[in-house]
């Protein structure tokens, strides 16, 4: 399945605050998953209430499963500048990263929590990372970098699909 080569991207944007940074991810989701950007936040908003999804410094990994909508999609922001993504129990955090998954509620459980582990251990690479934030003026670089990061998570999935034949 390759997710992170087509996925949107959103660079560099220009946002002050978490709120802000869902409202222009949601907005630019809307028209490809023929859904409402309202809808998009609220989903958004109500996974970040378990808890924050950032996983490494600098980066965040926002999800949701979003009734009504027929296909998954990622959506690569890199920020201008960091925003804060505190939620209210956790210590304060920045990013300046926002790797934002939206599925639908048919998706297989499963498989989504497995590719959202390959992608965290995808983005916990910190060369890619530096990579990605030199190249936030540069869309044909970002491409190709995520193209690069589509890479290692099929050769996570496979190597996971080979343990699990054993």
């Amino acid at each position: 399945m390759k997710i992170l080569s087509e996925s949107l991207v959103l660079s560099p944007l220009f946002c002050f605050s978490r709120k802000r940074l869902f409202e222009e991810i949601a907005d630019c989701a809307s028209a490809v998953l023929k859904a409402d950007s309202s809808t998009l936040i609220r989903a958004l908003n109500a996974r970040e209430e378990y808890g924050t999804t950032v996983f490494y410094s600098g980066i965040a990994l926002p999800h949701a499963a979003v009734p009504g909508i027929s296909r998954m999609l990622g959506i690569m922001s890199i920020l201008d500048a960091p925003v804060s993504f505190s939620s209210i129990d956790a210590d304060p955090q920045s990013i300046d990263i926002a790797y934002t998954l939206f599925v639908g509620e048919d998706e297989d459980c499963d498989a989504v929590s497995q590719l959202l582990q390959n992608i965290t251990g995808v983005f916990s690479n910190q060369d890619l990372l530096n990579s990605l934030r030199l190249a936030r003026n540069e869309d044909w670089k970002i491409r190709k970098l995520l193209g690069q990061a589509e890479a290692m998570l099929d050769s996570m999935a496979s190597r996971a699909g080979e343990g699990a034949e054993e």
